[in-house]
């Protein structure tokens, strides 16, 4: 009897939050943002959100935008769960 094993790998590549895209090693101008999650008082709960940005949305200057965006999509999805 043989016993399988899995291979596990342990590279998971980083895809933009915002264009789904694959942030290849060579993109020095991508970016990871973490953004912390607050209570409805203000005070930092200990949870956060992270945003990875690819450098051809940097190039383009959207990432303002989309950074907005990602914020207000994650906004509505808690406030849809109370």
């Amino acid at each position: 009897m043989q016993k399988q094993s899995n291979i596990h790998e342990g590279y998971v590549p980083r895809k933009c939050s915002f264009t789904k895209q694959i942030l290849v090693a060579k993109d020095h101008s991508s970016i990871q943002i973490s953004i912390a999650t607050l209570e409805k008082n203000g005070i930092y709960n200990g949870k956060y959100e992270v945003f990875a940005l690819c450098g051809k949305l940097r190039k383009q200057g959207g990432s303002d935008q989309a950074l907005n965006y990602l914020i207000e999509t994650i906004g509505s999805k808690e406030n849809k769960n109370q």
